[in-house]
């Protein structure tokens, strides 16, 4: 079920405040199958911090993605077709951009 940008950008800033607030040690970007993004692509392991949330498009995946690298987390804010999905995880030394 997609949510609205508000409600996305709310949810991942909850987050980043919850499990360290400075938005450096994030990436934030977007997929169309979040999970292996996260866990092939960017080598996201059990136990790290991350979370997905489906957009309503992705052009809204998108603007999400652009709000947050305009805070200060690294990450990808082109559009690609079809990823729907934006994901944010805290980098750690194994992790990939």
């Amino acid at each position: 079920m997609s949510k609205s940008k508000a409600e996305i950008r709310n949810d991942i800033e909850d987050f980043i405040a919850r499990h360290g607030g400075k938005y450096k040690e994030w990436f934030v970007g977007t997929a169309a199958d979040p999970k292996s993004q996260l866990f092939k692509t960017h080598g996201f392991k059990a136990g790290d911090k991350g979370l997905y949330r489906q957009a309503g498009s992705e052009i809204q995946a998108g603007e999400v993605v652009e709000y947050f690298t305009e805070l200060g987390t690294h990450g990808n804010n082109t559009v690609i077709r079809d990823a729907d999905y934006v994901y944010a995880y805290k980098r750690a030394g194994h992790t990939k951009p």
